[in-house]
């Protein structure tokens, strides 16, 4: 009586597996991909009274891309329009944004967006927070 081999044995599969994982390990070391990271700067701003480094250190550190064509979400969260501010996080309001208007997004800090948008014939600009923009990304 003989037995025909159904397949490939289960330690063939498992060497498999790790040659298989093993060159991912690889192809990511040789990317590169491992050595980004999200280091912080900080600024040091003049002011009349001396120098400080509070501050700007958020806005500093914004990732800076591509204009990307957006527009303000909806719904918007706990508002009826979008809150523009000045600086990320804890700026001054700037402006309101109603659900629909379209905005360039051109730079991001945590979960910031630095948009731009047209608004009586003047360019406005200011930071928005991510939940309150869809990318129109293709």
């Amino acid at each position: 009586m003989s037995f025909v081999n159904a397949g490939p044995s289960p330690v063939s599969l498992g060497v498999v597996a790790i040659l298989s994982f093993g060159g991912l390990v690889v192809a990511a070391f040789a990317s590169g991909y491992h050595l980004a990271s999200h280091a912080t700067t900080e600024t040091v701003i003049t002011t009349e009274s001396g120098t400080s480094a509070e501050g700007a250190s958020s806005v500093a550190n914004a990732a800076a891309f591509a204009p990307i064509a957006g527009r303000v979400a909806e719904p918007l969260v706990d508002r009826d329009k979008a809150v523009l501010l000045a600086a990320p996080e804890d700026g001054a309001v700037v402006d309101e944004l109603p659900s629909g208007r379209i905005v360039t997004i051109s730079r991001e800090s945590g979960d910031w967006l630095f948009v731009r948008y047209e608004r009586d014939g003047k360019e406005r600009e200011g930071w928005a927070h991510r939940i309150n923009i869809e990318r129109d990304e293709p």
